[in-house]
């Protein structure tokens, strides 16, 4: 029997590195015993790409156990993180001809997740004949399933104590099998392996207000010695994105 698998995941992180957790829906649809399990953990220093990954292997490893050697299913997962898309459909061929180095020689970061996910995602698809589909859904604008993953890794993050549910799908808090509205992978100044980034700069966040710095030298007095003011210099939108995303900031 073939199933329909819906993945949505997300990962949040205080400080990037900092205290941070990850989160995963996983429904597997068949016609009269389909099924939802939510999943989640945390790391007490991490960052939220780190966390991103985490949700996705764990996901993804999770329906490796969960289906029969003879299954085949059509996975698709939904995510806001841009990292992680490029990463597995895009960069990673490159990074492993390389023996796992970007285009400055220099080890790929998150090396040691990449490998699990490149694994995982090899057994899925070669082995037991699983087509995956990877989908970017904006954060933030209301998608149930990318909501529901953002409040269980914030959760975690901060270390609050979580209900997962688990259970019939008809019984789970929206319907899993309608699909979400999709958009195009953003822009960005990432190169291919992700190490070559042109244009750089600064942002803060203090009560709630983002501000941006052309240069560090505009941006130190704004934070050196600032009680509650969070700063990170960034190289593209999307990584500017993550990083808001990270510190708990929603437009």
């Amino acid at each position: 029997m073939n199933q329909k698998i819906i993945i949505y995941t997300d990962g949040a992180c205080s400080g990037n590195p900092g205290p941070g957790g990850w989160a995963a829906v996983v429904g597997l649809l068949q016609n009269h015993r389909s099924s939802v399990v939510e999943l989640s953990g945390r790391e007490l220093n991490t960052t939220n790409n780190r966390m991103e990954m985490l949700a996705t292997i764990a996901a993804l490893d999770f329906v490796r156990h969960n289906l029969e050697a003879s299954e085949q299913a059509t996975i698709r997962v939904y995510t806001d993180s841009v990292y992680v898309i490029k990463g597995i459909t895009q960069w990673i061929f490159g990074w492993k001809k390389k023996g796992w180095k970007n285009a400055s020689g220099e080890a790929v970061t998150n090396q040691d997740l990449w490998e699990q996910l490149d694994q995982i995602t090899q057994v899925l698809q070669k082995k037991m004949m699983n087509k995956i589909s990877w989908e970017y859904v904006r954060g933030h604008v209301g998608t149930p399933g990318n909501e529901r993953c953002d409040e269980l890794a914030v959760a975690e993050s901060k270390n609050n104590s979580v209900y997962k549910y688990s259970g019939s799908a008809q019984g789970y808090r929206f319907d899993i099998a309608t699909p979400p509205k999709t958009e195009p992978l953003p822009e960005n100044n990432w190169s291919k392996d992700s190490s070559a980034k042109k244009d750089a700069w600064y942002i803060t966040l203090k009560n709630g207000v983002v501000s941006r710095y052309k240069t560090w030298a505009e941006c130190e007095p704004k934070v050196k010695g600032v009680p509650g003011v969070k700063f990170k210099k960034v190289s593209s939108q999307s990584e500017e994105q993550e990083i808001l995303k990270s510190w708990g900031y929603h437009q």
